[in-house]
């Protein structure tokens, strides 16, 4: 049941939005065109990234095609810079880290869905337990540099943009099958086109699976409706609407090293249980109010209920077995949230210099009810209150960023964002005892950044960068349970960036040095206490190394894809007493040294292929730099591991594509990570195949 205040909270969004549309639509004027609005932070137009002052990638829809990832997960780890952390296999929670940050929960990149933040709750808690499937994904942006601060909260490593698929101009659709081992199976459903000046599609995808492990199963269901009109011939309108449903046997429970060497696909948690049930609503609005003025505003709203009921369990120190209790917790949130995002984009010549003038304002709301439920029973679905609070907050961000064109060939970028945020905890009840209690916290943080590009020919352009990033504390680690408010800052760094990129006839490249300073980073107080501890300021940490990207057309239908990502440095870099001694140094959690990915494709007429190489580094998985794996599972070295994938399609007809893919080619047994619970095995080998019909 809705609150009242969600009733409030939402009401004045969506009257915006009747209003717009209503005088829009007052305003109508007899010739129009269809067209489809929305925020990108990149943009498709050839010369977008030539003038982006900080590394970017656009994962394009040919790449997609070709190389079929799983999961929107699977298609970001192929790309610089990207540390995507597998626990279920198939991406719908995803761990992405950039650059040697830690990838919990992707807390510390600003994930965005058509511009619109996706996060069940970016303010309360960012962690990404919705994800959208990249079936309906058209192309991926991904900004690492000063660029990024046009977007937030959590832009501390950059800002992902998932672009959905829009309709076609002639009508028509498609039908998708996919099956394959582990029980998996897919249906995808497109269909839309463009009648006088509207423009309708319709997508719906079903997917499931055993898993990844046993007791391990999924069932997805993702509805997408997208519709947008033309008022005249200089405004447009664009709405989407979306549901989400995932069912699934997700669990926090990894392995113990002994089970882990019996059995990596062995789960002992069968009652687990997960439910992401997610309606949203996003509503575009574009006036061209003169060629070089043009006015877009986003109105965005989503409610989101996440329902996971896992069964207790302890770990036996005598046999390295865990053992299930028969009892179990239910862990019960709804998310609500609304927001507006309104920009002006300003071309004009001021003193002699030709600008482009970036303008916005963003209002945003959420709250988050919380419930943890005592189960008598393993597969009990209600039971005793232990915990019940309400998480609330409001921020109003601006940003201003202006593009001088001081030569032809040479650009500065100066900006500034302005994030101003309450966050508002009431405790009703905490370890099964009435607390009734609440308090508040507020800030306002300043994020500037600044940006070059020098344009020596298109084989080189040369970038560079300073930016502030920063990420909000979550309201449950800013209010402590017990009411008092915890001086615990939001996170900060300066991010430094120089690189070249170039095209040159068959060869495309980007190499970028990096340097994350933090003045401030958020860890566990006590790695001890595992995930469950208080969060604690830690002072300053590093990351810094180099990423290098290229793309080779080979000649003969052959082509290569590679990227290597260095990072030598991801410490603690002040005093940190943990476990009794001063860990300043240690490297940070699950920030591998190197990463390496390449792709050797063939497309001729018909046909096409692809074979990739993935390699990830080893990694600690705490703060202590543990070597020895524990006999828990949850602390020690992940060793390094070297993947091949293979795919390819034959398109039969002109309507008609047949297609194949393995992933895990060789079936390489690995931990993917000892968290939360133990150890994650990846993905085993997954062999599957389709058919794609166009009607």
């Amino acid at each position: 049941m809705k609150s009242i205040r969600t009733t409030k909270k939402l009401a004045f969004p969506m009257l915006l939005g009747v209003s717009l549309l209503a005088t829009s639509v007052a305003h109508a004027e007899p010739e129009t065109t269809a067209r489809l609005p929305r925020i990108d932070i990149i943009g498709s137009a050839a010369e977008a990234l030539e003038r982006t002052p900080g590394s970017a990638t656009v994962i394009t829809q040919e790449k997609l095609e070709a190389t079929r990832p799983l999961s929107t997960q699977d298609a970001l780890r192929r790309e610089p810079g990207i540390h995507a952390v597998e626990t279920d296999g198939y991406g719908f929670f995803p761990r992405i880290g950039v650059r040697g940050l830690n990838p919990d929960m992707s807390k510390k990149v600003m994930l965005l869905e058509d511009g619109a933040p996706i996060a069940l709750g970016p303010y309360t808690d960012p962690a990404a337990y919705y994800h959208p499937p990249i079936e309906r994904m058209e192309r991926i942006e991904v900004l690492k540099g000063s660029g990024s601060l046009r977007y937030g909260p959590s832009t501390i490593g950059g800002a992902i943009n998932y672009v959905t698929k829009n309709p076609p101009y002639q009508p028509g659709g498609a039908l998708t099958l996919t099956g394959g081992n582990q029980g998996f199976r897919s249906l995808l459903f497109d269909y839309g086109g463009t009648w006088d000046n509207v423009a309708a599609g319709i997508s719906y995808l079903k997917k499931a699976g055993d898993g990844n492990r046993q007791n391990n199963d999924f069932d997805v269901d993702d509805l997408v409706l997208k519709t947008g009109f033309g008022i005249g011939a200089n405004q447009f309108v664009g709405v989407k609407l979306t549901y989400y449903n995932n069912d699934s046997q997700s669990t926090y429970l990894g392995l113990t090293q002994r089970e882990f060497e019996e059995n990596p696909r062995q789960n002992k948690a069968a009652q687990d249980r997960l439910e992401v049930e997610r309606y949203s609503l996003d509503l575009n609005h574009e006036l061209q109010i003169t060629p070089d003025l043009t006015w877009r505003t986003l109105l965005y709203a989503n409610n989101a209920v996440r329902d996971w009921w896992r069964e207790d369990f302890r770990f036996n120190a005598d046999t390295g077995l865990n053992e299930m209790r028969g009892t179990n917790g239910g862990r019960l949130r709804e998310f609500t949230l609304a927001g507006v995002d309104t920009r002006l984009e300003f071309n004009h010549e001021t003193l002699g210099i030709r600008n482009e003038t970036d303008f916005g304002v963003r209002l945003h709301t959420e709250e988050m009810t919380n419930q943890r439920v005592n189960g008598a029973t393993a597969d009990a679905r209600s039971g005793v209150i232990r915990e019940d609070d309400l998480r609330e907050a409001d921020a109003l961000a601006v940003f201003l960023q202006n593009r001088f064109h001081l030569t032809e060939r040479l650009a500065l970028t100066p900006g500034l964002r302005v994030e101003s945020y309450r966050q508002k905890r009431a405790i009703h009840r905490w370890d099964s005892a009435d607390v009734n209690a609440s308090n508040k916290t507020s800030n306002t943080e300043w994020v500037p950044g600044i940006g070059a590009t020098y344009k020596l020919s298109d084989a080189l352009v040369l970038f560079g960068g300073i930016h502030r990033g920063f990420a909000p504390p979550r309201v449950a680690d800013a209010v402590a349970n017990d009411g008092d408010a915890i001086d615990l800052k939001a996170e900060r760094s300066n991010n430094y960036e120089a690189g070249v990129r170039g095209r040159l006839p068959r060869l495309s490249y980007e190499v970028t040095a990096f340097r994350y300073d933090f003045s401030n980073q958020i860890i566990q107080a006590s790695q001890a206490g595992g995930a469950t501890s208080e969060l604690t300021n830690a002072g300053k940490t590093i990351n810094q190394g180099f990423e290098v990207g290229i793309g080779a057309d080979l000649g003969w239908g052959f082509g290569l894809d590679a990227n290597w990502t260095h990072v030598p440095t991801a410490k603690l870099d002040s005093t940190r007493i943990l476990g009794g001694i001063d860990r300043k140094g240690n490297r940070l959690p699950y920030a591998p040294e190197n990463l390496v990915n390449a792709t050797l494709s063939y497309r001729q007429g018909p046909w096409g292929t692809g074979l990739q190489y993935q390699f990830v580094d080893q990694q600690f998985a705490d703060f202590e730099n543990t070597r020895v794996g524990s006999a828990n599972g949850r602390t020690g070295i992940l060793p390094s591991y070297s993947l091949w994938h293979l795919n390819g399609d034959y398109q039969v007809t002109e309507r008609i594509q047949v297609f194949a893919s393995v992933k895990n080619l060789f079936d390489k047994k690995y931990i993917a990570s000892r968290a939360p619970e133990g150890i994650f095995p990846g993905l085993e080998r997954l062999i599957s195949a389709g058919v794609k019909m166009n009607f």
